[in-house]
């Protein structure tokens, strides 16, 4: 059994699980186990018999238990991710990382007054996406969170029961297929996420807010978390996302916040039974009961002058119930809530009329409206730019406006018919719909549902829509026209007119060359009469969407880590100019490659003046579950979260032009003229370097579709979504997640760390280099998120893939590519960070990823040898049954590699 060093508590956590799944294994197959126990004996070797090993694998492949042993090193990735996330935060109050930045602030000069300021009015907004990246199905992830407490019941209470209950889960999980056999729909993918919501991610958000309304000692008046959501709203090349499923998702999702309340309010109706005997109520709370009195039932009615609280409770418990009646039915239904602050209102009645002691848990009940509203999570809208410019095209050559070539016109003249189409009157869509091409329809119609959404449900269910791909001003003018005429945009007839922007219009850069024209593209933006005018309408205030994906894809890792930190450094500085406020939308994934690595750490990084209180940010795939699944680790996740956000939006408010802290003469990211040279000058060899690999050599999609499992994972049933833009053999049309699955799978990484060898060599001075990691809080950031990607890759392994690469002269030429800036990476990566061993200045982090690597080089070498097996067979139902055993491969590995995509 493995252990990590200086921790008794982990080792033996880890040796109480290994011995349960050796028992089970044991119990239920034998020989699975004898494979199991030698092949983890013989990786665990310092000095490796390569002739053993494959020994073994050919016997585990030429039996007829290859599945069940793919699964029990599969088990045990899942075993260790659980016992590992459980001590991450053991012992820890959740609440100490805002207490500390609080602490920390006061320290280094801030006054509480300003501390409570940004604490009361900054805002946290998770996005939860539908990214497939969670490889596993809702039943191990619900076994995930029971095997979790059950690790505390038995470790901390000594609950002998709970082992016994860890015996029947990992029973339950050994009799269950580890893949999806069926394509994952989008209801399913939000059941899936409303189950994390509905069981950890709203409690640790509401008792969040009860603790920063407790530091704050008064009620809050916002809530300092908002939670949205993709799922139902992404359809950027997903055909299965439609505006019947897009609405569907707004009813379910406000249907189960309703259901939530009415709960809440059940149990509070039978827990206040204070009588008018003992406390007396006020003026405001008689009045309203007596106007609502008529509303109660006859058995009600009665508590109506002894028991007030009840009573009232039961009239909002009227209300919510007829609003669930009030958003399907034609006709206007008098006696319910239509805004969430109706819904506060009562129960501030309710409170003023309580002791602090008496009211706590109505306190409760207020954040989470506050959090929730009547639409739980925003949904984001997301479409491609090219969308948006077809159903315009189309549109304006059936009104006269243009001919039908709209697209293929020059920008100039884009924005010159744009300009037109804005000054004409609003036109109805309704009137046009069944006129245009089924495309368009569906373009011009989910209009009119956001519209209906926002009428009906609530002005809160949607914020944001995104443009995919943005690469010219028009893409957002295209988009203002379609709010004009579908009423999401009011232009505004004075300046005390408001709210007539009902809808954020988000551009997405996601290459190099969008990052670095961001700017310009505002720029444009602003100077133009009609978007001009829809600024003033949302008070200066514009949310930018920043992918953190496409750039790493199209540029390698640290050209887009560079590129984002200028460009949004340039943005902030357009913003001081112009008088803009940006949101910025942080798009990052779960590897460090789409913006991984530790959110905190990435905050306190970014560029001054570049958060200001307002954390937007896409959480992904696996990384749902493993920050939010379990409810005590959510809470971590969140506080510290908050923490760090509370430190950041405190550095960027009393920030001075050159970005030193005017109170503490502290250095927040500031990056001086020679440190922006180093880094400029890594990233452009390190870009050259990325580019001449992967969009230069002739060979290299070849290489990239044999030496990895690519086609393999194009098949696993992972979400709705497809792996591809569109049908192409191009790098550009692969989505970034499959992209980044594929070269994790066999373990290279490459979208991690390439180019960075060569950049980082590049300059000269090394004793700069160094000093430049240890005073620039965004170089050492992102140095050191490479240096864990760094970790995880294995050249062995990744060269075994290689002989699935039948052309020679490709395989050696591309493989000595890599093999020779992976060796020049860890060279200058060990240099900057001052280490013989990568990771050997953070020894918990090292033996985490080195924990797991028997068990992942166990089920690549499995993989391995399916492929060969399938490639050789010609039997269709053999090759069925291989295919299956590859993806549960794909699945396990995933697991002990921490994510996907």
């Amino acid at each position: 059994m493995e252990k990590i060093q200086k921790n008794s508590k982990l080792n033996e956590e880890l040796g109480f699980i290994y011995d349960v799944m050796v028992e089970m294994l044991g119990e239920l197959n034998p020989e699975v186990m004898d494979f199991f126990l030698s092949l983890r004996s013989e990786l665990l070797q310092k000095e490796k018999s390569q002739e053993k090993i494959r020994s073994i694998l050919q016997k585990i492949t030429f039996s007829d238990k290859t599945l069940e042993v793919v699964k029990a090193f599969s088990l045990y990735n899942i075993l260790l991710n659980i016992i590992e996330e459980r001590h991450n935060f053991d012992g820890q109050n959740a609440f100490s990382s805002i207490e500390k930045a609080c602490s920390e602030l006061l320290e280094e000069g801030f006054e509480r007054q300003d501390i409570n300021k940004i604490l009361s009015e900054m805002q946290f907004y998770p996005v939860f996406t539908a990214h497939p990246t969670e490889s596993r199905r809702r039943t191990f992830l619900e076994a995930h969170h029971e095997i979790s407490d059950d690790l505390s019941k038995f470790f901390e209470f000594k609950d002998q029961s709970a082992k016994e209950h860890i015996k029947y889960r990992l029973r339950l999980l050994w009799q269950s297929h580890l893949v999806r056999s069926e394509k994952l729909e989008v209801l399913f993918e939000l059941d899936n996420l409303l189950y994390i919501v509905e069981s950890s991610i709203i409690k640790s958000a509401q008792n969040t807010l009860n603790f920063i309304e407790n530091t704050l000692k008064t009620p809050l008046k916002k809530s300092p978390i908002t939670l949205g959501s993709w799922i139902g709203g992404d359809r950027d090349g997903n055909p299965f996302v439609t505006n019947e499923i897009m609405t569907q998702v707004m009813r379910i999702q406000h249907n189960l916040i309703i259901s939530i309340y009415l709960q809440k309010i059940q149990k509070l109706a039978r827990e206040l039974s204070i009588s008018t005997d003992f406390v007396p109520i006020s003026k405001e709370l008689q009045d309203s009961l007596e106007r609502e009195k008529n509303e109660l039932e006859e058995n009600s009615l009665k508590l109506h002058n002894r028991e007030p609280f009840r009573a009232k409770l039961y009239l909002m418990d009227k209300k919510l119930k007829n609003r669930l009646i009030s958003v399907n039915t034609p006709d206007s239904i008098e006696f319910t809530y239509r805004q969430p602050k109706e819904l506060i209102e009562d129960i501030d009645l309710l409170i003023n009329n309580l002791d602090s002691v008496s009211s706590k848990y109505l306190k409760g009940f207020r954040n989470l409206v506050l959090l929730g509203g009547f639409h739980l999570m925003r949904l984001d809208f997301r479409e491609h730019r090219d969308m948006f410019l077809n159903a315009i095209s189309e549109v304006f050559c059936l009104l006269g406006i243009s001919d039908s070539d709209f697209g293929d016109f020059t920008e100039e003249k884009k924005i010159q018919i744009l300009n037109r189409a804005l000054e004409k009157p609003k036109i109805e869509f309704n009137a046009i719909i069944n006129k245009v091409s089924k495309s368009t329809q569906e373009i011009l119609g989910s209009f009119l549902r956001i519209n209906w959404a926002k009428k009906h449900i609530s002005e809160e269910v949607m914020k944001s829509l995104i443009i995919s791909m943005t690469t010219q001003a028009s893409d957002l003018l295209c988009v203002l026209w379609l709010c004009k005429q579908s009423g999401l945009w009011k232009p505004s007839k004075n300046d005390n007119e408001r709210e007539n922007a009902k809808i954020n219009i988000t551009p997405l850069f996601e290459t190099i060359d969008d990052l670095q024209r961001a700017k310009d593209i505002i720029k444009t933006l602003s100077e133009n009469k009609h978007y001009a005018h829809y600024l003033r309408d949302t008070q200066m205030t514009q949310e930018i969407m920043i992918g953190y994906s496409d750039s790493s894809k199209d540029g390698g890792i640290f050209t887009s880590n560079y590129s984002l930190y200028q460009s949004i450094f340039e943005l902030i500085k357009l913003g001081d100019e112009l008088g803009i406020k940006f949101i910025l939308f942080h798009g990052r994934g779960g590897s460090v490659s789409r913006g991984g690595g530790r959110l905190e750490s990435a905050l306190l990084a970014s560029p001054p003046k570049s958060v200001c209180g307002i954390l937007k940010t896409t959480e992904q795939g696996e990384v749902i579950s493993s920050k939010y699944l379990d409810p005590k680790i959510a809470q971590f996740s969140v506080c510290n979260t908050i923490g760090a956000l509370l430190k950041k939006s405190a550095y960027d408010s009393f920030c001075s032009d050159n970005t030193i802290n005017i109170q503490t003469n502290k250095n927040i990211c500031y990056i001086n003229t020679s440190q922006w040279k180093i880094m400029r000058d890594i990233s452009e060899t390190s870009h050259k370097t990325y580019r001449k690999l992967v969009y230069e050599n002739d060979n290299f999609m070849e290489y990239f579709k044999l030496a990895t499992p690519i086609k393999f994972i194009q098949q696993l049933n992972l979400g709705s979504r497809p792996s591809k833009r569109k049908e192409s053999s191009k790098v550009e049309d692969l989505r970034a997640i499959p992209w980044v699955f594929a070269w994790t799978q066999n373990r290279s990484i490459i979208p991690a760390w390439y180019g960075i060898g060569s950049g980082l060599e590049s300059i000269k001075d090394q004793e700069a280099l160094q000093e430049c990691y240890q005073n620039s809080e965004f170089f050492k950031t992102t140095i050191d998120n490479i240096s864990q990607a760094l970790l995880k890759v294995d050249s062995h392994i990744a060269q075994r893939y290689n002989g699935f690469v039948k052309d020679e002269s490709i395989r050696n030429e591309i493989w000595l590519m890599i093999k020779n800036e992976y060796d020049k990476t860890m060279k200058f990566i060990l240099n900057v960070r001052r280490e013989k061993e990568l990771l050997e200045n953070e020894p918990r982090l090292r033996d985490s990823i080195l924990l797991r690597k028997p068990y992942i080089t166990a089920l690549n070498l499995l993989q391995i040898e399916l492929i060969k097996k399938y490639n050789l067979c010609t039997d269709e139902v053999q090759q069925k049954k291989l295919i299956e055993e590859i993806h549960s491969t794909i699945v396990g590995i995933a697991q002990g590699m921490r994510n996907t995509g």
